[in-house]
């Protein structure tokens, strides 16, 4: 059996490299059940972001998957062309998908079950990366896997998420909003949510990785039944 890959995307300010160590612990306990993290780095330069320092100063160059000005995903855009902003970020982020699908194989096209992906996991800035990848994934005619990468459209972008999701949230973390408003746009039905005592970082306590794992577990589950 082949082995179930999740594509996992970082917070700003840091890499691959760094996620990895970040999330080492919740790896190990997922390679028990035949599942693989795969890492990739976002494609904007940035200084080193939370929780970096000092641990991990000397990892970088250290980025993110959205420019500080929207405009920097064209160069072509003069700063005074009438484009909203939103816009452009629209546009890039559906070009950052695209090279997504490109760098890591997952092709609806491929029957062969070797190059999908049995879900996406995004911290921290990345959760909401994440939730544009699930916004277009229930538009997806290949329902074997969760979430492979289909082209991806504006409108798909708008609708809500109906995506078997785990939401996990740190109560001491001074950006649980943000999360909570990303929540808010999927399926309440089909989101096992969990609260941690933790601030602004991945879960490491053997109790809440073996929770995580559990609930990941059950996702996985959900959506091959479903299929």
């Amino acid at each position: 059996m082949l082995p179930k890959r999740i594509l996992c995307l970082h917070g700003d300010g840091t890499n691959a490299m760094v996620f990895a160590a970040q999330t080492r612990q919740l790896r190990c306990a997922l390679e028990l059940h035949g599942i693989d993290l795969v890492y990739t780095t976002g494609p904007f330069e940035c200084e080193p972001g939370y929780g970096v320092s000092p641990f991990f100063d000397d990892c970088g160059p250290f980025y993110r998957w959205s420019p500080n000005d929207p405009r920097d995903f064209d160069g072509s855009i003069d700063a005074e062309d009438d484009i909203s902003n939103s816009t452009i970020m629209e546009a890039g982020l559906t070009e950052m998908f695209e090279d997504l699908r490109y760098e890591y194989g997952d092709n609806v096209d491929d029957k062969s079950g070797r190059n999908t992906f049995a879900g996406i996991l995004g911290f921290s800035s990345a959760a909401a990366v994440a939730a544009g990848i699930l916004s277009v994934q229930q538009n997806n005619d290949e329902q074997d896997t969760f979430p492979t990468f289909p082209s991806i459209s504006k409108d798909q972008c708008t609708q809500s998420i109906k995506v078997p999701t785990v939401s996990i949230v740190g109560k001491q973390d001074h950006w649980q909003s943000q999360v909570k408003l990303i929540n808010t746009y999927i399926d309440s039905n089909l989101v096992t949510y969990l609260e941690f005592e933790n601030g602004h970082k991945v879960p490491s306590k053997e109790a809440q990785v073996q929770e995580i794992v559990s609930a990941i577990l059950n996702v996985i589950q959900k959506v091959e039944e479903r299929s």
